[in-house]
């Protein structure tokens, strides 16, 4: 790639060499300095940087264009070549004092070298004579890798007052968050810099983080909601989504849902919310799309849980379902609620007992399916085993939910009789 650019380059270079030469014929000297020019920007982009310092330093004797010998600097810096730099920028600044350029340069050096206290002192001499936001978040940098946090916070600050760059106000709340006990100005700094600016997306994810870590559930929902409505970007809605979850509102985390694409999440939160119809239109789709049985057979459930009244039609529909459903998938759930409608509705009871029992294969210590087996001998005369079996969920598992009752009184009168 550096090739081609280099040719480009060449091209629009001598392009303006033959312009030039239209109007001025260039000298034996022009044409030595273009060429050593033109070795030195291959050298460069080929990654020689040593050699194309040398390069440089040979057309800058020739025009003593203090560009030059910036170029010639930096190559150097490249190349790691502090100690030849160093005496040569040095030199520069005796003969030109006030070029804060130079300074930067030699700051940069001492950097280099982890003479932090001379580039301290050499940076501050360019803030001095060019006070920019580059420089002072270079001093500020470099008062953080020394620890002095409560300097390098004094610097990025001015830094960021005369440019709001998102990296600096992420170095401000990182040093006030992390080392100043400032956490509350931290999250102010940036909730501040996200008012005046935007939702940049390094800072708002910043302060996202920031949230987090104060598990702000509030604040993470607003600022991944900001981020999302920027950048359309589904992971931002799937994490408003999971926030809403978390806070256990659901009808706004159908609506996150929704814009995230998150389908099986969409379907679980359709079914928390007993909004079964919608719960089944989706499971429809998702297994016509998919052809997974286990969608096919949660649509079975939300059939039957949204239909008013039981009819035979109906329970034919859900029974229809359900047998091409568990062809594919043995999951346990849907094998205890299929065999529990059968034991329930008298469609099959002996069925529904073999389809329950498979389940407990998988789940022997489940509540819900014990009680489903009790009701089937209940169903088929039992009355004995099934009490056995509902006292135990009922008194030593603690599941206590209204049909268990009922089962419980209907078994235990059932026991009764049959003693009597």
């Amino acid at each position: 790639m550096y090739r081609y650019c280099f040719i480009v380059f060449l091209l629009i270079f001598l392009g303006g060499c033959a312009h030039k030469q239209l109007q001025t014929p260039p000298t034996k000297t022009q044409y030595i300095i273009d060429a050593i020019l033109v070795k030195a920007a291959l050298l460069e982009s080929q990654g020689f940087y040593e050699l194309a310092a040398k390069e440089y330093a040979k057309a800058y004797s020739y025009t003593q264009d203090e560009k030059l010998l910036y170029k010639e600097l930096e190559n150097l810096l490249y190349a790691k070549k502090y100690n030849e730099a160093l005496p040569i920028v040095k030199l520069a600044i005796e003969k030109d004092p006030k070029n804060y350029r130079l300074y930067e340069i030699l700051a940069s050096l001492y950097y280099q070298q982890n003479d932090f206290q001379k580039a301290i002192e050499t940076i501050k001499k360019a803030i001095m004579l060019h006070r920019s936001a580059k420089n002072l978040e270079f001093l500020a940098n470099i008062y953080m890798q020394q620890k002095r946090y409560d300097l390098a916070l004094k610097y990025y600050k001015s830094a960021y007052t005369q440019e709001p760059k998102a990296s600096t106000i992420n170095s401000i709340a990182y040093i006030m968050y992390f080392y100043l006990d400032k956490k509350r100005d931290a999250i102010a700094y940036l909730e501040t810099h996200i008012r005046l600016y935007g939702c940049q997306k390094s800072v708002c994810t910043t302060l996202a983080s920031l949230y987090g870590l104060r598990n702000d559930i509030p604040g993470l929902i607003s600022i991944y909601e900001r981020l999302y409505n920027k950048y359309k970007d589904q992971l931002y809605a799937k994490k408003v989504m999971e926030f809403y979850i978390y806070q256990h509102d659901y009808q706004n985390a159908i609506v996150w849902a929704k814009r995230a694409k998150e389908l099986p999440t969409l379907l679980n939160l359709y079914r928390i919310t007993k909004n079964y119809k919608a719960a089944y239109n989706l499971a429809m789709k998702l297994f016509k799309e998919s052809k997974d049985h286990s969608y096919l057979a949660q649509a079975a459930m939300f059939e039957y849980e949204m239909a008013k009244k039981k009819t035979p039609k109906l329970l034919k529909d859900v029974v229809a379902k359900f047998e091409k459903a568990i062809q594919h998938t043995k999951d346990p759930v849907y094998l205890n609620y299929y065999g529990y409608l059968l034991i329930e509705h008298d469609l099959d009871i002996k069925k529904g007992i073999k389809l329950v029992k498979e389940a407990l294969k998988q789940e022997p210590d489940s509540g819900y399916y014990l009680d489903s087996l009790a009701w089937g001998y209940y169903k088929i005369g039992k009355c004995y085993e099934a009490l056995n079996i509902i006292k135990r969920v009922y008194f030593d598992m603690g599941l206590k939910d209204p049909e268990v009752e009922l089962h419980l009184k209907k078994i235990q009168e059932c026991a009764k009789k049959e003693r009597d």
